[in-house]
């Protein structure tokens, strides 16, 4: 019997131990708590469908401080599912004991990097010291893309390589076809990312305002819909019923600054959905969809390994990183222009994705054999890429000058608006700050 142990899956697992999902009984009481990041689900499920193995053991990296729940048999091999664990910010420093105790090889399989822009990190002491036990005990650690290897690099690890994210890889065919897009009639399916800030974001007011123009362009056609990726808020929009629903559809609206948009509203409210199986998601994304775009990275993976297009939004180092890798056409929020969707999905261009994912997969095949671990990956049909892409696929749009204009007067408008409640604010405050270290009217002099 062939037994796999995982750190950080994250998900049950069906019965066969191909697929993974979210066990949720009931979403509102789940979600009341917090949100739940779904794309992690997909990762773990494209791992579980790529991996052949009989027994599967997961723990998070939560609970890996505690020995109760340390595996008390010997597994085949340890692998741990791809997420943003080199950021300054994380530290798994708890997980060392277990890791020096594990026998045979762990090994991980996607990890990425996480920073607002390009930069070197200066990673947790705890973090380096993990990192270097994982790398002695495998024989290269996969990562997401360039900037992740050269974090590992300025750490002193350099047995990588560079596989991109195991969700791409879902179909486990080494090659796909993606489909023609037809800009007119295209029906869009849209992924949103509530938390655009510090580390998520490399501006986090062109990114939000960048996505409250996607949202508008999206529900303009009453085809398209909305993909909750496990936020709060719209979760809980989509199981609620009356009153407690659409309190939660006004705060999505004024999160995004378009309370009394009808066409977003009727979105929100009609025509956006939340799965927590990720064949049930992907099944839904396949039928319904012929375009994806979004803010959210595994929002759009759930459509390309299906041969769905799809267009990145990139605003952070993970985005970027494995938009590039994978030749996907994207738009820089940097560049902060209007949004026109059949603008974008004329120009977008899709010739390189099938060559890029073909040299990618025999990468992610290699490296899979390289390391000893048990898969159910067909043989590529290419041989690996001799470098990985570092150059982006931007979709150069050629944009109308009125529509720029009214774009720019509007966010001129909105930021003025802003910058006056700042300082509306901020005088509040000040006359508050007064008043405290004002003397009482009753107060005894000091003698």
């Amino acid at each position: 019997m062939k037994k796999l142990f995982v750190l950080n899956g994250g998900a049950a697992v069906k019965p066969g131990n191909k697929s993974a999902f979210l066990k949720i009984d009931d979403p509102l009481s789940s979600f009341s708590r917090g949100g739940i990041n779904t794309g992690d689900v997909l990762v773990y499920d494209a791992m579980l469908k790529a991996l052949a193995y009989d027994q599967i053991k997961n723990l998070q990296f939560a609970h890996a401080g505690d020995e109760k729940l340390w595996p008390q048999e010997d597994y085949d091999a340890t692998v741990i599912r791809g997420s943003n664990y080199l950021t300054e910010t994380v530290d798994i420093s708890n997980v060392i004991p277990l890791l020096k105790k594990l026998k045979g090889p762990i090994v991980p399989v996607g990890v990425g990097a996480q920073a607002a822009k390009y930069k070197k990190l200066e990673l947790p002491k705890g973090s380096v010291e993990a990192w270097k036990i994982i790398a002695d005990k495998c024989e290269t650690i996969g990562v997401r893309g360039v900037y992740s290897a050269e974090v590992f690099n300025d750490i002193g690890i350099k047995n990588v390589r560079i596989i991109g994210c195991p969700s791409f890889y879902r179909n486990l065919r080494p090659s796909i076809e993606i489909r023609p897009i037809d800009p007119a009639k295209a029906r869009v399916g849209l992924t949103l990312n509530r938390y655009l800030s510090a580390d998520y974001a490399s501006n986090a007011t062109k990114t939000n305002r960048m996505q409250r123009a996607l949202i508008q362009a999206v529900a303009q056609r009453p085809v398209n819909r909305l993909y909750s990726q496990g936020e709060r808020e719209e979760t809980l929009a989509i199981f609620a019923k009356g009153e407690e629903k659409q309190k939660h559809i006004q705060s999505i609206l004024e999160k995004y600054n378009l309370d009394g948009d009808k066409d977003v509203e009727a979105l929100v409210s009609d025509r956006m959905q939340a799965f927590f199986d990720v064949d049930e998601w992907a099944a839904d994304a396949k039928e319904n969809v012929d375009v994806l775009v979004g803010f959210r990275l595994h929002g759009n993976v759930i459509g390309l390994h299906q041969g769905i297009p799809a267009v990145f939004f990139t605003y952070d180092s993970r985005i970027r990183e494995l938009s590039t890798l994978f030749a996907i056409p994207s738009v820089e929020v940097e560049d902060y222009m209007p949004i026109n969707l059949e603008n974008i999905f004329e120009k977008a261009d899709f010739s390189k994705v099938q060559h890029v994912y073909r040299l990618n997969y025999a990468e992610y095949h290699r490296f899979l054999t390289e390391n000893g671990l048990n898969h159910v990956l067909a043989n590529p049909v290419t041989a690996p890429p001799k470098k990985a892409l570092e150059k982006p696929n931007l979709v150069q749009t050629d944009q109308n000058l009125g529509e720029v204009t009214d774009w720019f007067q509007d966010e001129v408008g909105y930021m003025t608006g802003e910058i006056q409640t700042l300082r509306d604010r901020a005088w509040k405050l000040e006359l508050a700050l007064r008043e405290l270290k004002a003397p009482k009217p009753n107060a005894k002099l000091a003698s």
